[in-house]
C-alpha cells in the first residue's frame, strides 16, 4: 500500500535543482558584490593618496593602517570633499614645504584627524 506523503525521487531532484540554482545565482552575487567593494576602495585610496590629506595624516603621526581601518567609507569621503574644496589650499602647501603654520588654524579635516589620534 502506498504511502500518500512520500515524495518521488523526480520531486526531490527538481527541488535539489532549484536550490542548486538559487545558491549558485547567491554566491555570484556574492563574489560580484564583493568586487565592486574592493575596486570602489581602491579607487578612494588613490584620491586620497593623490591629495595632500595623506600627508596631513601623517603630519599627525597617525599610522595609515590606522587610517585606513578606524575611518569609514563615508568618513574617507566627506574627508576627501573637505580636502578638495579647502578654502585655504596655500596655507597647507606652505606648512608641507617648512613653514611654521598650525594647521588647526586651516584645515578643515583636523578636528576629526586629531580625535584618531587618541
Amino acid at each position: 500500500m502506498p504511502l500518500y506523503n512520500d515524495i518521488s525521487p523526480q520531486t526531490v531532484m527538481v527541488l535539489a535543482s532549484i536550490l542548486a540554482v538559487i545558491f549558485i545565482i547567491m554566491l555570484f552575487r556574492i563574489i560580484f558584490n564583493i568586487f565592486i567593494l574592493r575596486k570602489g576602495r581602491k579607487s578612494q585610496d588613490a584620491r586620497i593618496q593623490r591629495l595632500l590629506l595623506i600627508d596631513m595624516v601623517d603630519r599627525l603621526n597617525i599610522p595609515r593602517e590606522h587610517y585606513y581601518r578606524k575611518t569609514s567609507d563615508l568618513d574617507k569621503e566627506r574627508h576627501i570633499w573637505a580636502c578638495e574644496r579647502c578654502p585655504k589650499p596655500e596655507e597647507c602647501e606652505h606648512m608641507f614645504l617648512g613653514e611654521d603654520i598650525n594647521p588647526e588654524s586651516f584645515c578643515p579635516n583636523y578636528g576629526e584627524l586629531e580625535k584618531l589620534k587618541g
